[in-house]
């Protein structure tokens, strides 16, 4: 597991790198959807689609980039909340991150930044929508989402089930995310402090 130094604002000339995360995300997390879909997805789509957001820019929305040193490894999006199904005001929107950095800080990290735009936008309380098949979903009863919607998203003719989550109250929230934090800190630390069987030296 590689280690993410930073997150910042996302600003244009990250609009490659978000794009080629976004595909290749897709194409791995989300395995379980039809070939068309996918096709429809591609690395045009996606640079066509976040050209237009920079272009835009909406106001109530966040795009924040986890990096490592300089180069960017995964992307996180807030906004408000424009879906009927469920009566809050922010959507935590997109978490992508590269599968060598997951497992770690990055999440929880770029969960906080989003949070903290919401509250701090007047955007809470906020959702967040996964795909049922999803298989990193599981992180969200664990910071305290509950399960509020269950129904079909319908994508290029397909239906896909998802469920939308109410995110918890925001400093129950903070205090979970932070903890993992601290835990993913930890391990790295450790995992450091091991030496390394290939490493090891005899006389």
């Amino acid at each position: 597991m590689s280690i993410v130094t930073g997150i910042r604002s996302a600003v244009l000339s990250d609009v490659v790198s978000i794009a080629k995360i976004h595909v290749a995300c897709w194409r791995e997390v989300y395995s379980f959807m039809p070939k068309e879909v996918q096709a429809k997805r591609d690395y045009k789509f996606r640079l066509d689609q976040w050209l237009r957001w920079f272009d835009a820019l909406p106001k109530d929305e966040a795009l924040f980039v986890l990096l490592d040193t300089d180069e960017v490894v995964g992307f996180a999006v807030a906004k408000a909340n424009k879906d009927p199904d469920i009566d809050v005001l922010g959507e935590f929107h997109a978490c992508y991150i590269l599968p060598h950095y997951r497992g770690g800080q990055a999440g929880p990290v770029a969960m906080m930044a989003l949070a903290e735009f919401l509250r701090d936008n007047g955007l809470w309380p906020a959702c967040v929508w996964a795909f049922k098949h999803n298989p990193y979903r599981r992180i969200y009863p664990a910071i305290g989402c509950k399960p509020e919607v269950f129904r079909d998203r319908h994508i290029a003719g397909f239906a896909l089930p998802e469920i939308g989550y109410r995110a918890p109250d925001y400093p129950v929230l903070m205090k979970r995310l932070n903890r993992m934090c601290v835990s993913a800190a930890q391990r790295q630390t450790e995992s450091l402090q091991t030496p390394h069987p290939r490493l090891l030296v005899h006389g």
